[in-house]
């Protein structure tokens, strides 16, 4: 009798994958597949509708002023200080190249050349903004009411919904939409896929890592120490433990990026043959996001990064 090991198991899947896919799999297999333009067209996608790193630092400045200015000009109102803080770009080290489909979803279609540069980009905005931008001895001084502007400050804050301006607010339906409704599951569920992705976790113990396919998004997205005062920014080098932490994660992403491939491959060709059919039926509301972002570009083209309050008007002298 045959013994059924793991491998032969693969083999065995994977030819049945190939039978349930029938029809699709023989209309497309002469068919040239591009890998390389098919994850341009994704990264392109991704940025069409999340918004490009210009867009992304523009809708800041938008919200800029809009919370920043709207804040202190309400806290003015009533008889408060607020210190105006400077403007500062969470995106300001980001470049259109670590916006695509990339590092944070933890599924098939995962980007296999970032090797978590998402994650490094991120720890690096998060480092370039203030801690605690509501820190009373920021705007307070030695002999101002704290429990009264801590009132004025909530008060002036909830139009806003307690939200800073650098918190992103894509337009309506972009996050929805970025999950590729409708085709995302089809893909990662696809028998020919799902044979493709059997040895993930062999290869990945052969690599020294205890993880399962189902298992890759805690694995992936963990704590990874990249400590905010380390963080290589504004000319400063990086300090030892970010340097560490860095190459720890970059090379556990390359890991997967290899292990993963054979699934990612037999993925990003079905979205090629798919990824038409998919812009053509959601094409108002892409051509309606895009509009969005466009005009959030120019409008803030026209604003500066610097907010000036108009001067207080004198109140008239009551009457005799």
């Amino acid at each position: 009798m045959l013994r059924l090991t793991r491998k032969r198991l693969v083999i065995v899947v994977v030819a049945v994958a190939l039978l349930i896919a029938g029809g699709g799999y023989a209309i497309h297999r002469a068919a040239r597949f591009d890998l390389a333009a098919t994850v341009r067209r994704l990264d392109a996608l991704t940025i069409r509708i999340t918004g490009s790193a210009a867009e992304l630092r523009a809708n800041e400045l938008l919200n800029y002023h809009r919370v920043e200015g709207g804040t202190a000009a309400c806290m003015r109102e009533r008889g408060q200080p607020w210190r105006i803080h400077p403007f500062v770009s969470f995106y300001q080290d980001f470049t259109d190249a670590d916006l695509g489909y990339g590092d944070g979803w933890a599924g098939v279609l995962d980007s296999v050349t970032h090797h978590g540069r998402r994650f490094v980009r991120n720890a690096m905005g998060s480092a370039r903004l203030p801690e605690d931008p509501l820190a009373t001895q920021w705007h307070l001084g030695p002999d101002d009411d704290v429990d009264a502007w801590v009132a004025a400050s909530n008060s002036c804050r909830e139009r806003y919904e307690h939200r800073d301006y650098h918190q992103p607010d894509p337009p309506m339906g972009a996050y929805d939409l970025v999950n590729l409704p409708g085709l995302q599951g089809r893909i990662s569920s696809h028998p020919t896929v799902l044979a493709a992705g059997l040895p993930y976790s062999s290869c990945m113990a052969e690599r020294g890592h205890d993880v399962g396919w189902d298992r890759r998004d805690d694995f992936l997205f963990r704590n990874w120490d990249l400590r905010r005062e380390e963080a290589p920014i504004d000319g400063r080098p990086a300090g030892p433990g970010w340097v560490l932490a860095e190459a720890e994660l970059t090379a556990l992403f390359r890991d997967d990026a290899e292990c993963r491939m054979p699934a990612y491959t037999a993925a990003m060709r079905l979205l090629s043959w798919r990824l038409d059919a998919w812009e053509a039926e959601h094409r108002e509301q892409l051509d309606r996001i895009r509009a969005d972002w466009e005009r959030r570009l120019a409008e803030a083209a026209r604003l500066p990064t610097e907010i000036t309050l108009p001067p207080i008007a004198p109140r008239p002298s009551p009457g005799p």
